[in-house]
């Protein structure tokens, strides 16, 4: 007798089954979220003073780091296990406080002979003649020759001084800066 009940409403049995265990699935998936947070390698039972600080770049272990409020970068960099051998870390505030949601990258150490190649290619805007002016983008001949003209009366200190130049403005500026030097 079981067994024909079995046979007959199988089926309706099967997707029973499956939407009882969908249920407790979600139930236990939630619950299970709502009690811990797993935060570096241990767990946290929804704690309010931590932040979460994302750091990147020269670092042994970059990822999402869950610290106490009020921490440093100093305290950042010994959780993700320390900065890598190139790391530059005469760019960064060891001391800086950390907020949440903060993205720290800690820089490479920039080799010379590359920097040397980019500002080879680069155009002197305090020497560049007419010509190299109009190599870059947005700057035709009128604009090359305001240039000259500008720096006849006075140098360019930094490649931002540029934008004293009539018809040059922060735009024109955007689109040359990594093009020009000093």
């Amino acid at each position: 007798m079981l067994k024909n009940i079995i046979t007959k409403y199988k089926k309706y049995l099967i997707t029973l089954i499956i939407v009882l265990l969908s249920i407790v699935s979600i139930i236990m998936q939630e619950n299970h979220r709502n009690e811990s947070i797993n935060i570096n390698s241990e767990t946290i039972i929804k704690d309010e003073n931590k932040i979460a600080v994302y750091i990147t770049g020269a670092v042994k272990n970059p990822g999402v780091y869950y610290l106490d409020i009020g921490c440093r970068l100093s305290n950042l960099l010994d959780v993700c296990g320390g900065v890598l051998d190139n790391a530059d870390i005469n760019q960064i505030n060891l001391a800086k406080r950390l907020s949440d949601s903060d993205k720290i990258d800690i820089p490479f150490i920039k080799e010379d002979i590359e920097e040397e190649e980019t500002e080879e290619d680069k155009v002197n805007i305090n020497t560049a003649d007419e010509s190299e002016l109009m190599t870059l983008n947005g700057i035709g001949e009128s604009t090359a020759r305001k240039i000259i003209e500008y720096r006849k009366i006075q140098e360019f200190v930094q490649i931002e001084d540029i934008m004293d130049v009539p018809g040059i403005g922060e735009s024109k500026y955007n689109n040359i800066k990594n093009n020009i030097c000093i």
